[in-house]
């Protein structure tokens, strides 16, 4: 039997660091009102890894934008504003903190220390013209107020520690010196410079070949272990999904269609775009299986369809599916989908 100071660590332990509750995030352009994220509920706990799956343009980048509060400065036409939910922190000291409402300070203070985040292309964030330990570094100096000198040891060791071998002279390298595979890891050190509680990585492996991408993705659920922070996996790759993740969340068209443990959304999937995910890739497809494309193509977020949003792609669409909004509905344990014919969906 535990402890009573056992049992209170446990629990802030499977304690959700991240709850996102019907979150809206919308841009206002010329053309008209783009609800790129429109009421997604997700969460995430200590030492857990949820990836948020989907097409390109289905919201998942804009889910974790909008967590680390960058979309767009100056309030113009062109900056994606929330619109309704809330976004509950818990950072190191266990307050909540809603970020939707949280000041610019307060974001300073968070950004980059408590929560982190890797982007996709690692040769477009990182600043060409500084060396790589001045950009790990900076962070450090931010956050931990340390002098130069031990933010460059620090530094050092962030390298030796994502995989860089002799970082003493990787140190003093510029970006357009190292490999793609080498740039990412540089962009990994950075985010885990602060030791924040949760971790968001955009698509971290997509520009790198698949023997990279397995090594990139060992990296991260050995730093995860080691840290025991929270990971949100953004990725279109299912193969990865299953090595990396305990949950996962399907998007599509700017909601979550699916949502539940990653053993049971991956080998028994209860939405159609899930299963035609899966049938359209080599892994998800099977041994000697013939892959199925998706037909057509996501919906205009300026005027997405009635009824299920996927219902013009979906073979398993009836009239109901053009007409009735389906709601997520409990399919399994921890298992919902939004899908009115949930019951004939097979794996």
């Amino acid at each position: 039997m535990l402890s009573p100071d056992a049992a209170a660590t446990a629990g802030a332990e499977r304690r959700p660091v991240l709850e996102i509750d019907e979150l809206k995030t919308w841009f206002h352009t010329d053309a008209g009102i783009v609800k790129a994220v429109n009421g997604v509920t997700l969460s995430v706990a200590h030492g857990e890894t949820l990836a948020i799956v989907g097409e390109s343009g289905s919201g998942k980048s804009v889910t974790g934008l909008t967590v680390m509060r960058l979309l767009g400065r100056g309030g113009g036409r062109a900056a994606g504003r929330v619109e309704g939910g809330s976004i509950l922190f818990r950072g190191r000291d266990g307050r909540p903190i809603d970020l939707v409402g949280a000041s610019d300070a307060e974001m300073a203070r968070i950004r980059g220390r408590d929560i982190a985040m890797i982007f996709q292309d690692p040769m477009s964030s990182l600043n060409p013209v500084f060396p790589i330990g001045d950009q790990i570094a900076e962070p450090i100096r931010i956050h931990q107020r340390v002098d130069r000198h031990r933010a460059r040891r620090m530094a050092i060791d962030l390298l030796r520690d994502v995989g860089i071998t002799d970082p003493e002279r990787r140190v003093d390298a510029f970006p357009h010196q190292l490999s793609g595979g080498m740039r990412q890891r540089v962009m990994i050190a950075i985010a885990l410079a602060c030791d924040p509680v949760l971790l968001i990585a955009d698509e971290p492996t997509t520009a790198l070949d698949v023997t990279i991408q397995a090594q990139i993705i060992l990296l991260l659920k050995r730093l995860q272990r080691e840290r025991g922070m929270a990971l949100v996996f953004v990725t279109h790759d299912l193969k990865l999904v299953e090595e990396i993740a305990d949950q996962v969340a399907v998007m599509y068209a700017s909601q979550i269609v699916e949502q539940g443990p990653a053993a049971a959304v991956l080998t028994a999937p209860r939405h159609p775009y899930t299963r035609a995910l899966l049938a359209c890739t080599p892994h998800g497809a099977g041994h000697g299986a013939r892959l199925v494309p998706i037909p057509g193509a996501l919906p205009s977020p300026l005027s997405p369809p009635a009824g299920c949003r996927f219902h013009p792609r979906c073979g398993l669409a009836i009239a109901a599916c053009k007409a009735e909004v389906p709601v997520l509905e409990a399919v399994g344990p921890d298992h919902v989908a939004r899908c009115l014919r949930w019951r004939e969906v097979t794996p």
